[in-house]
């Protein structure tokens, strides 16, 4: 409801700032305040694992049902936080067979999609922006045929929407990869299962609207503007988008190298 009825502006900030805040304060209160005794960790382990396992598939089955555009990536932001809750749930793995120390894939793992999470959610969110002031309507519908008024907004909005989903060669891909290779290391197979079900999901909401924007009835000639300003931002997300899913290595030294600070 917040997502819906605040000004779209707001909603990217409220999407992206809020949670990368609250998993920051996660990782600081769980890692450094109840990482110990070792035995305890195994518990928040599997909190974590079951608290992902339903957010991801509350989040994705309600986001189907949606037909407003902020609210559907409202709640596919709520999937979104059950992928990087696998993280956490990876981090506190005890399993022997984890060679990176102390949390090693897992903090990484999050660190990873937060940032890539956030460059494609802004860029969508940028286009949604651009495209709701000039028809003045979130209602997926409403952007049908959008590829004909505005290709560089279709583009933008479209690109981002595939790397949420998480498919190659974009960045969203090498995130999910990683956060699921972190959970597979700490032998949650099942849990990495689930959300390979769940990405299925996710992509059939994401292409419904780069259906309805590419193949749709256009139901106006009239060209959506955008201004400079909006071109350097969107060119900079959708860049990132790009470089970090081709060459991810840029960003994974930082994150590896920042997730071992937390004690």
């Amino acid at each position: 409801d917040v997502y819906e009825g605040a000004p779209t502006p707001i909603t990217a900030y409220l999407s992206v700032a809020s949670k990368a805040a609250g998993f920051a304060v996660i990782m600081r209160i769980f890692f450094t305040g109840f990482g110990s005794p070792e035995w305890l960790r195994d518990d928040w382990s599997v909190l974590f694992a079951v608290l992902a396992a339903i957010t991801m598939t509350v989040g994705n089955v309600i986001a189907i049902q949606q037909t407003n555009i902020k609210r559907l990536l409202a709640y596919s932001g709520v999937a979104q936080a059950g992928y990087l809750m696998m993280g956490l749930a990876a981090a506190y793995s005890t399993n022997d067979s984890v060679s990176l120390t102390p949390y090693g894939e897992g903090q990484s793992g999050i660190l990873f999609y937060l940032a890539v999470y956030a460059l494609a959610n802004l860029g969508a969110f940028i286009a949604i922006i651009a495209v709701s002031n000039k028809i003045n309507s979130d209602e997926i519908g409403d952007f049908s045929g959008l590829i004909k008024r505005s290709p560089l907004l279709t583009l933008v909005l479209g690109i981002c929407l595939v790397s949420l989903t998480g498919m190659p060669p974009t960045a969203g891909f090498i995130a999910k990869l990683v956060v699921f290779k972190a959970a597979i290391d700490a032998s949650m197979l099942w849990l990495v299962i689930l959300a390979v079900v769940n990405s299925v999901v996710a992509a059939f909401y994401y292409f419904k609207v780069i259906r309805v924007m590419f193949l749709g009835e256009t139901k106006s000639e009239e060209e959506v503007p955008s201004s400079g300003a909006l071109q350097i931002t969107l060119a900079v997300s959708t860049l990132g988008v790009f470089v970090l899913g081709i060459y991810p290595y840029l960003l994974l030294k930082f994150t590896d190298s920042a997730g071992m600070l937390l004690p």
